[in-house]
């Protein structure tokens, strides 16, 4: 009965962790005297340890069976696949605190070099510059997920088409357990639980050996993970600011249909054009607010739903016919159109979903010598105006116009990374890598509609943050036995 069956199954485990020992951070300002930076309260100053350990169980197993019908022999695939997953995160912060009123530090020591002042002994004491501990249970949690999923994939096989269809159900439950108070254990569960069903299907159509059109459709989704549910808040560095968990967030589920075009004009190359559609429920996007006047917090929301549409070119190509066999271009290039839809009566503006840029460039030129043993890759990538966290409606004016909170955007920057590669006989290899060689600075910038009393309309851009992440260089080297 299963002769013609290809039976497998795994069983797997991971372990995972992240130990952040002392991380340091200060803020200066002109809080106290306007355009002279300086520390201003013991806040400005903290240090934090962070541990999360993570584990993750799996198995899966899958049965191929073939059938047989003269010539026509479709397949049938039947699976089973589980995971469960335990998470633990625990942070503690610490603050510089004094003595404002009284105490015995330098005259000048919030305008002094914060490391300089912090690597001294002497400026510590109950006079002077101690320790106090943020006690923030709340930011601790942990959890565990389990999922359980079964699907079928049947292959149908024609002189012409290929057509693959499957099915397949998943079972997630997720349970949080988070602390209700600050100073103390207080744990509390929260569940989510869903069970669904995603199908797909795949149908390519074969003009001839080069040139054939691929049609598919699936659903998918995108689970919100531990820290995006949970009430914790830490510090995110790219974004200067705070993010907290949402622990209403839901899942967002994801309709696909992709139609493309695929050339291959010789072995190893290729050419495709696709049309694609997406329709989002329920996107999970990032928002901010504004606490304390200035600082910003971001979180996590569920929008109503969303549509992106748009096409995508994809070429794969050796650059022989110029007289360069050894070298090959690829490019990757995509347009896209966004749409969030709101419900009725909200007041919420046009907009494309947080995330999504209006375009995606990337490609690279890449050289192979097999003969001599050396690789180098020169990579170029580049992504348009995209929103970075989503404003809010805030109210109306006295005039009765709608507030807003303007959206956050990241602006568009050239990145080029190169990477280059030697073989040494057959046991030795070096690698070198140069990540964002032109170091572009990072900027997210704000868009703001004004109307003035007179009749007039501005629109007003601002900096709100701005850094130059930095070169990254990397050396490999690996030898084989």
């Amino acid at each position: 009965m299963f002769k013609n069956d290809a039976f497998s199954w795994s069983i797997g485990y991971a372990y995972a962790n992240r130990l952040l020992p002392d991380r340091r951070r200060y803020l200066v300002d002109d809080a106290i005297e306007n355009g002279v930076y300086a520390l201003s309260t013991g806040n400005d100053i903290s240090r934090e340890w962070t541990k999360l350990d993570e584990h993750i169980l799996s198995v899966n197993i899958t049965d191929d069976h073939k059938l047989h019908f003269g010539q026509w022999q479709p397949k049938i695939k039947l699976g089973a696949y589980g995971e469960y997953r335990t998470r633990k995160y625990t942070t503690r912060e610490f603050i510089y605190n004094w003595n404002a009123d009284e105490n015995h530090m330098p005259a000048d020591f919030r305008h002094m070099d914060v490391p300089t002042l912090l690597s001294d002994e002497a400026n510590f004491g109950e006079d002077k510059l101690y320790m106090l501990e943020q006690v923030r249970m709340r930011n601790n949690y942990k959890g565990n997920n389990t999922i359980g999923a079964g699907y079928l994939l049947v292959n149908l096989p024609f002189r012409l088409m290929d057509i693959n269809a499957g099915l397949r159900y998943e079972y997630d439950k997720m349970e949080l357990i988070s602390n209700t108070k600050d100073t103390e254990e207080s744990h509390m569960s929260r569940f989510y639980k869903y069970g669904d069903f995603f199908p797909s299907a795949n149908m390519t159509y074969r003009l001839n050996d080069r040139h054939q059109f691929r049609l598919s459709y699936g659903r998918s989704i995108n689970r919100p993970e531990f820290r995006e549910v949970s009430s914790s808040v830490y510090y995110d560095f790219d974004l200067a600011s705070s993010v907290q968990g949402n622990t209403e967030l839901r899942n967002c589920y994801v309709d696909n249909i992709d139609l493309r075009y695929e050339y291959y004009p010789s072995k190893g190359e290729q050419i495709s054009l696709a049309f694609f559609y997406k329709h989002f429920d329920s996107p999970i996007e990032w928002t901010y607010t504004v606490a304390g006047g200035t600082d910003l917090v971001y979180s996590y929301v569920n929008a109503h739903s969303a549509d992106n549409y748009g096409l995508e070119l994809d070429i794969r190509k050796n650059l022989g016919f110029i007289g360069l066999p050894y070298f090959d271009w690829s490019f990757n290039g995509s347009l896209i159109k966004s749409q969030v839809n709101f419900p009725a009566g909200m007041k919420e503006e046009n907009r494309p979903m947080q995330g999504q840029s209006p375009y995606l460039i990337n490609t690279g030129v890449f050289y192979h010598n097999e003969q001599i043993g050396f690789d180098v890759a020169l990579l170029y990538n580049r992504i348009g105006k995209r929103i970075i966290g989503v404003g809010r409606s805030g109210g109306t004016t006295g005039d009765g116009d709608n507030a807003r909170i303007p959206d956050s955007y990241e602006m568009p920057r050239d990145a080029f990374d190169l990477t280059a590669t030697k073989k040494f006989g057959k046991h030795l290899e070096l690698k070198a890598t140069v990540r964002d060689l032109l170091n572009q600075p990072v900027r997210y910038m704000q868009f703001a509609k004004v109307s003035y009393s007179d009749g007039r309309h501005q629109e007003v851009e601002q900096i709100t943050r701005k850094y130059v992440p930095g070169r990254n260089l990397g050396f490999t080297a690996i030898y084989k036995f």
